[in-house]
């Protein structure tokens, strides 16, 4: 009897791996039909990071995509990520929801991975404390310039009970934050202190400016004096494509996002209520 079960259960775990399987090749393949090169790109891998059940729809996945690119008239390279919802037997790239109108995509994120957790990311608060707040945040984005120093303080507040991660996600690589991220960076290494707070408090202005401008504002905010050469040591540029190695394969597309203990926080104010508990 225990043999006939065994031999039941190999059966339907095959049987779930080879469906798991021809679904992720049919969505691979409904991609590869759906999305092709231009004169301005062209597509050189598409890959399926991982897939989520939606709890709000049974029979529905998730699928998380990254399709790499090479910019023809930018001579560079670059992934993208996309989100497919399919049953098996339709697919879209969206839903929206029938009483807001809004979509549900960005409520799909991949799982945080223990992986991404890592030392030289904590801004605030106590290694090994029970609760992990990790934040993506860029400094010339409006909203991440309030909510940063707020979830900093509340952290330094709480250090036995938080420890917080920061991860620089640059919006705009062409942007000012390029060269303030690397600044704040360099600082850091000197052992400038709240540097993280004080650069997102000042909320630096967005006008596009020359990259030795920038710098001296920072020098200014920080009373450092570092220079633009320093900006490109490889250790420095090394943490910053880490950050954006996350961000890539988290998929996120827009700043601030807030992970609690490894769980997106839509509303970026569940870490208060960890608080009370």
């Amino acid at each position: 009897m225990k043999l006939l079960m065994l031999k039941l259960l190999m059966i339907t775990l095959s049987a779930s791996t080879l469906f798991a399987s021809s679904l992720e090749d049919k969505v691979l393949e409904f991609l590869k039909k759906t999305t092709s090169s231009t004169k301005s790109y062209n597509i050189t891998n598409i890959k399926i990071v991982s897939t989520q059940d939606m709890e709000s729809l049974a029979g529905w996945k998730v699928f998380f995509v990254k399709v790499d690119l090479d910019l023809l008239d930018q001579g560079r390279s670059v992934s993208v990520t996309d989100k497919i919802f399919t049953n098996g037997q339709f697919v879209t790239r969206d839903l929206l929801d029938i009483n807001s109108a809004m979509s549900i995509k960005d409520n799909f994120i991949p799982e945080f991975k223990d992986e991404f957790y890592s030392d030289i990311n904590i801004i605030a608060g106590k290694k090994g404390a029970p609760n992990k707040i990790a934040i993506f945040s860029d400094p010339l984005c409006p909203h991440c310039n309030r909510l940063m120093p707020e979830v900093i303080d509340f952290v330094k507040k709480h250090p036995e009970q938080f420890v917080l991660y920061y991860y620089h996600f640059i919006l705009n690589p062409k942007s000012n934050s390029t060269t303030i991220v690397k600044a704040g960076l360099v600082a850091k290494k000197q052992g400038i202190k709240n540097v993280d707070k004080r650069i997102y408090q000042e909320r630096l202005s967005v006008v596009k400016a020359d990259e030795s401008l920038i710098l001296s504002r920072v020098n200014a905010l920080l009373g450092t004096n570092i220079k633009l050469e320093e900006l490109n040591q490889k250790s420095i540029l090394k943490q910053l494509e880490n950050d954006m190695k996350v961000v890539s394969a988290l998929g996120l597309n827009s700043a601030p996002m807030l992970f609690i203990n490894g769980k997106i926080d839509p509303t970026k104010e569940a870490f208060k209520e960890l608080l009370k508990k």
